[in-house]
């Protein structure tokens, strides 16, 4: 099996409903920072294993940012863990920086926290991890699949039968968090861990905040991430320009990985085709045509 490596490109931008950006994120040692404008990005080279994460941070005027600047910064202390240890080191990394949330809160008598989505990969394995709703998504050849579960209220409702899918997404209830770092409840206070996925060259990985989510469908994600065909900073780009074109009111993150399997490898060399959907379409014209000449020279046949 060939070396594959991910690259990567994140963006995080203040939208245009809101004063400050409580948003942050870690890619493989990069954590946001902000300057007037609230708007920040970075790169990551191709690396064979990496952790990468977003944070969406709550509390209003700046305590939103603490607790989404802790959680990044606490990642930073426990990356190395969490490569040689899996969900144990993930699960110690969220009580700890649970744990220095709350404190914090103590301090001030009031609400902070953030939510998680967390992805490692190493050794050609994939894993994601989340607290919250923001999401990831894992991009092949042939299908997209999320890999995290939201914590929220209409989430629960829809497992439960009580709710459609449609019904979840335009229920008032997706906003109410039932999992978040920042919350007394330690004891329960455990991730949803996907499965293991085996990565292969030109896969892709999207991670988001729901000032993404809430604003780009799923359709229009797969769309944007198929065009630009393994560009991640174009890719970053485009998708939250689409946030802020379709009325997003949040703060707005998105990181982009490529897997790749050389550090030099050309991204425009096509995975997926720009548009994978049109060679069916294309194949039952072909097929149509042939059997319509078929026919017309059995006709004219029988005529002669």
């Amino acid at each position: 099996m060939p070396n594959l490596f991910v690259k990567a490109a994140v963006g995080s931008d203040i939208g245009v409903s809101r004063n400050n950006n409580e948003d942050n994120y870690y890619l493989n040692g990069k954590i946001a920072k902000y300057e007037d404008d609230q708007v920040d990005t970075a790169f990551q080279p191709p690396v064979t294993q990496g952790v990468f994460a977003v944070f969406d941070g709550m509390g209003g005027q700046s305590r939103g940012e603490f607790a989404s600047l802790c959680a990044a910064q606490t990642l930073n202390k426990y990356k190395d863990k969490i490569l040689n240890g899996g969900v144990r080191r993930v699960n110690e990394y969220i009580a700890d920086t649970n744990r220095q949330i709350c404190e914090e809160m103590k301090k001030g008598n009031e609400h902070i926290g953030s939510t998680c989505a967390l992805l490692t990969i190493g050794d050609g394995i994939a894993q994601a991890y989340n607290l919250g709703d923001s999401s990831i998504y894992h991009f092949s050849k042939y299908r997209v699949t999320k890999m995290t579960r939201d914590h929220t209220v209409a989430e629960q409702l829809y497992r439960m039968h009580a709710l459609t899918a449609e019904e979840a997404q335009r229920d008032v209830r997706k906003h109410r968090l039932t999992k978040h770092l920042g919350m007394f409840e330690e004891d329960s206070l455990l991730p949803y861990v996907s499965g293991n996925i085996r990565i292969s060259n030109g896969d892709m990985f999207v991670l988001c905040t729901d000032g993404l989510t809430n604003a780009v469908n799923e359709k229009e994600l797969k769309r944007i991430v198929y065009m630009f065909d393994g560009r991640c900073k174009k890719t970053v780009n485009a998708l939250i320009e689409k946030a802020i074109e379709n009325g997003s009111d949040d703060n707005i993150t998105a990181m982009v990985l490529r897997v790749v399997n050389s550090t030099n490898s050309n991204t425009r060399k096509r995975k997926f085709g720009r548009h994978p959907r049109l060679y069916p379409f294309l194949l039952g014209i072909g097929v149509s045509l042939i059997i319509f000449a078929i026919i017309i020279a059995i006709i004219i046949a029988n005529f002669i």
